[in-house]
């Protein structure tokens, strides 16, 4: 038997890739298109300088239609690579597993460099505070020193408060103004202040004009003394050497990159800062609050400043135990045992994947297996889960599917043998027309119910006037029931040329037979020999039906029963003592009717039988038809009678009519 096979797919050949080339380039307008743009490119890039204005209209079209092309293959090479649900999976997979952990590094990243973002612009304005602070209470010394001095002692009463300000801010400046008159200080610093000081006055960070400074002024009854420091990295490098806190610039840019801070200080800052350009770590901008100097008005500013986070979070944790150090190594220890855990899992993630994968992998290489004819492929089945089962229910279906096909063949197989079976039982029944008999009109048929059946009948010449008529049926249906008929025929064929009485024939026939049929199996046959020169018809009935006999002159039926008992059922005297054997007159017009009891007992939907009875009304109403006529009229009333139900026996007939 040849293995069966699924039709395979069909796979694009290379004519068939040229010929949807040369569709597309020559019946569509976006291959036309692209074939002119070709062309056009090709001509201006061989000198062709006329085609310049629409040579860059060609290259602008070849750069949308690279882009499509590239986006079709990116389409095509994405939809190969995750063709396989393994990679899918796996990609999915990863996908679900590494993605979270990214934005959850950049969340706690971008929080963390926030968090001590905000702590340094915190500090810094806190420093600016302090500065102030300070700054103020060496004016209050100051003035104070001042108020208990005499008139020509100023710069003496001045000088140890001024080397204790320059001493705490490096670059200090003042100006001392009494009754209208700059008693000491620098030329630079304003002698009137502005109209919206009162005393007893202020200090905070202003700007004058483009610049920043933090002043102090403290006023008394006739003057006031204002202090100023600048905004320069000698204000604040105990600052950053406290913190670790560096102050860049105010109103400048701040640029960061890999490399560290990039400071671009332009002349019209507010505030230039002693600062590198090049400031390793993070950059930050603080927003102290500052006072317009000519107006009052306050206004916030912004103060750059660089740092490195984890020495800034070293310089919040003071005292000979570091929390700083000590939170970092918890935090890295938690990291670690945390990338573990997830590696862990994800390992365990990826082997479940697989998992899964190889057996949908198996899956999909057993079907290819099937489909390629190939049922004793088995699937290995790994696993004790929904998809083992799944395995093993398919090796179950392709052993299925290969009994089926294997049973399909044995049936196919035994079709043709019941086919060829069929043809030569029906060869072994006389051809319609080809035994006649001069005053006598036959029409005989055999309708088995399977391919092959156990119904038969004969028409065996035996003279210019005498005819051997015979029906018999086989016990059961099938090859069984078909090899007694051929025997049945090749017996009687014997016999009749011996014996001219249809008794002896059966007897001798039943001898024969009941020596070498199966017990559980026997025949029923009428045999008659019709004579139309003594116009009479001799006949003995086997354990078969009855003969219907149509009498011309009164037009009723008569049923012909002879005693009789079936071939094979006796294999003794009884036979004999039971057979009679009759004989009939052969009237013009009579019809004898042979038939078996695939005929009377057809049966419909509700279990009735057709029944002689039907039959014999039949015959009563058929005067006027032809032999092939009453036989066909027989055929349609039991098909009407039975309706859908399936023919259940043979059926089989022979009419005879006397002209």
């Amino acid at each position: 038997m040849q293995p069966y096979q699924l039709p395979a797919p069909q796979k694009p050949k290379a004519d068939d890739l040229a010929r949807r080339a040369r569709l597309f380039l020559l019946s569509s307008w976006r291959g036309r298109i692209l074939l002119v743009a070709l062309t056009v490119s090709s001509f201006a890039a061989l000198g062709a300088s006329f085609l310049n204005g629409p040579a860059e209209l060609a290259r602008v079209v070849l750069w949308l239609y690279a882009a499509w092309g590239a986006w079709r293959f990116g389409r095509f090479a994405l939809r190969r690579l995750l063709w396989r649900i393994r990679t899918k999976l796996l990609v999915s997979y990863l996908f679900i597993a590494v993605v979270p952990i990214v934005l959850l590094a950049l969340l706690f990243g971008l929080a963390g460099l926030l968090l001590t973002g905000l702590i340094g612009s915190h500090m810094v304005t806190t420093e600016v505070e302090r500065v102030v602070a300070s700054l103020e209470a060496s004016n209050r010394t100051a003035l104070a020193a001042f108020g208990a001095s005499t008139e020509g002692n100023v710069e003496a009463a001045l000088a140890v408060p001024l080397q204790a300000a320059a001493e705490i801010h490096p670059g200090v400046r003042h100006v001392l103004m009494r009754r209208g008159v700059r008693v000491s200080g620098s030329a630079e610093l304003p002698g009137v202040l502005p109209a919206w000081i009162h005393a007893p006055g202020f200090a905070g960070l202003v700007r004058i004009g483009d610049s920043a400074v933090i002043r102090s002024v403290r006023t008394s009854k006739d003057g006031f003394l204002l202090l100023e420091i600048p905004l320069d990295s000698k204000t604040f490098a105990e600052f950053e050497k406290r913190t670790g806190i560096r102050l860049l610039t105010v109103g400048g840019t701040v640029k960061s990159d890999r490399g560290g801070v990039e400071i671009k200080i332009s002349d019209s800052d507010t505030a230039k800062l002693d600062s590198s350009a090049d400031v390793k770590g993070m950059a930050f901008v603080a927003t102290p609050e500052r006072v317009i100097w000519e107006s009052g008005a306050r206004e916030s500013t912004s103060m750059a400043f660089g740092y490195q986070p984890l020495d800034l979070i070293r310089h919040l944790s003071s005292g000979a135990l570091n929390m700083a150090d000590l939170l970092v190594k918890a935090l890295a220890i938690v990291g670690v045992i945390f990338l573990v855990v997830y590696a862990i899992a994800l390992l365990l993630g990826l082997l479940l994947a697989r998992s899964i994968t190889r057996s949908i992998h198996a899956l999909s290489a057993g079907t290819d297996k099937l489909r390629q004819g190939d049922f004793s492929h088995e699937i290995r089945v790994h696993s004790k889960d929904q998809l083992g089962e799944l395995a093993e229910h398919f090796n179950v279906m392709a052993r299925g599917i290969e009994d089926l096909l294997r049973q399909r063949a044995d049936k196919e197989r035994l079709e043709e043998e019941l086919r060829i079976a069929r043809q030569i039982q029906m060869s072994l029944l006389p051809p319609q027309g080809a035994v006649s008999l001069p005053g006598l009109r036959i029409a005989a048929l055999c309708l088995p119910a399977a391919e092959v059946g156990g119904d038969y009948y004969d028409l065996l010449p035996l003279s210019a006037t005498r005819l051997g008529v015979l029906i018999a049926d086989v016990s059961g249906k099938g090859t069984s029931a078909a090899l007694y008929m051929a025997e049945l025929k090749g017996l009687v064929l014997s016999l009749s040329r011996i014996y001219d009485s249809p008794a002896r024939l059966l007897i001798e026939a039943n001898k024969i037979l009941a020596a070498n049929m199966d017990s559980r199996s026997f025949v029923t046959m009428t045999y008659a020999i019709v004579d139309v020169a003594a116009r009479t018809m001799r006949y003995a009935r086997a354990g078969h039906n009855p003969i219907l006999h149509l009498e011309a002159k009164t037009g009723r039926t008569k049923v012909l029963t002879p005693q009789g008992l079936g071939l094979g059922l006796d294999r003794g005297v009884r036979f004999e003592e039971i057979l009679e054997e009759a004989e009939a007159p052969l009237d013009s017009g009579d019809i004898f009717f042979f038939f078996t009891d695939g005929l009377s007992e057809a049966m419909n939907g509700r279990a009735e039988l057709f029944g002689e009875q039907r039959l014999r009304e039949i015959l009563e109403q058929s005067e006027q038809l032809s032999m092939e006529e009453l036989k066909e009229r027989i055929l349609a009333e039991i098909r009407t009678f039975v309706g859908e139900e399936a023919q259940h026996d043979d059926m089989t007939l022979v009419i005879l009519k006397v002209i």
